[in-house]
């Protein structure tokens, strides 16, 4: 696909992974996903967008379960400074921010607003990869919860993605729709459900946020964060560790009806098996899911799923997929 015909289109979409480890290893530790991910944003700076979209998620760094939004459009966000995450204020338009929020709500989504909105590496990651600096193009982000129970169903995320998309085309300006997730991959033990938090203090801070004075504090829960990661890429560098939730055969399925194009296709898959099958991470194919329904409701005809391998030295299963305006 030659570069110019991206410079002509309307819109253009990437769906990548976030995990903290791509901001911790050297790109030569996972070459071939580095050589797929590197071409989706070469493609991107061609096609030169005025407008960028992230639909991304939080890891209990901005949002916690005293309130837990189903869909959040920030309207004014900043950048955190977690483990594989980038600090800084993003570069948010209000008139586009305020105009998406309510096309969402005339379309019948009772969708959450922020003006003080914390975005971790589930948006960071991704904006710096494709960005440069957080700030080096005008952003909208999109949080999905794809983490806490309950969720939104796929068919939920398609249809916001689709009505994302729809207002996107009304811009008359060149828009970039960047998925940010993983495929398989367990969550749990680092961010942790309600009922399986390991103790008091984990659970008041997943509530709370740190708060209320009555648990471990946010810089706290960073730290250890941190350090969980730090051990963890040092196992699977030196290869002795190799992450048995990775479900290879589902990765694949997903990649492969992700890739033909029907995002329809997902509106019956039930979280319950998804967490079954793919861990509580697996759950971050709805940023993909609405990434690309977006992009297909602005002009996006092709979606090629590019990369995957379960093999990578990151514990989750990698894929990477872009859209094209090609038939």
């Amino acid at each position: 696909m030659s570069l110019n015909k991206l410079s002509g289109a309307a819109a253009y979409m990437a769906c990548v992974p976030h995990v903290p480890l791509l901001a911790m290893q050297e790109r030569g530790v996972n070459p071939a996903l580095w050589d797929a991910y590197e071409a989706r944003v070469a493609e991107f700076k061609a096609f030169d967008p005025e407008l960028v979209i992230i639909f991304g998620g939080d890891h209990y760094d901005g949002m916690h379960l005293k309130l837990m939004p189903t869909f959040v459009v920030g309207h004014i966000a900043t950048g955190l400074s977690d483990c594989g995450g980038y600090p800084g204020k993003l570069d948010v338009p209000m008139d586009a921010a305020m105009g998406l929020s309510q096309a969402l709500m005339d379309e019948g989504f009772d969708i959450a607003t922020s003006y003080a909105m914390e975005v971790d590496h589930g948006f960071t990651n991704v904006a710096h990869n494709f960005l440069g600096e957080l700030d080096g193009r005008p952003v909208l982000p999109v949080l999905i919860n794809a983490m806490c129970d309950p969720k939104p169903s796929f068919k939920r995320c398609r249809e916001l993605g689709e009505a994302i998309g729809r207002y996107a085309a009304t811009l008359g300006k060149r828009v970039a729709f960047l998925g940010s997730g993983g495929l398989s991959h367990q969550t749990d033990s680092l961010f942790p459900q309600y009922h399986t938090a390991k103790n008091d203090e984990v659970r008041d801070y997943i509530v709370h946020g740190g708060a209320n004075g009555n648990s471990i504090s946010r810089d706290q829960w960073l730290s250890g964060v941190q350090v969980a990661m730090d051990g963890l890429n040092g196992e699977l560098v030196a290869e002795r560790f190799h992450a048995p939730w990775i479900n290879k055969a589902w990765d694949e399925k997903f990649m492969a009806a992700f890739g033909a194009g029907d995002m329809r296709h997902f509106d019956d898959w039930r979280c319950k098996d998804v967490t079954e099958e793919a861990g509580y991470g697996g759950g971050e194919i709805r940023q993909w899911i609405a990434a690309a329904a977006a992009a297909q409701a602005a002009g996006v005809r092709k979606i090629h799923a590019d990369f995957y391998s379960e093999l990578t030295k990151l514990a989750v299963g990698a894929g990477v997929a872009h859209g094209s305006t090609e038939e």
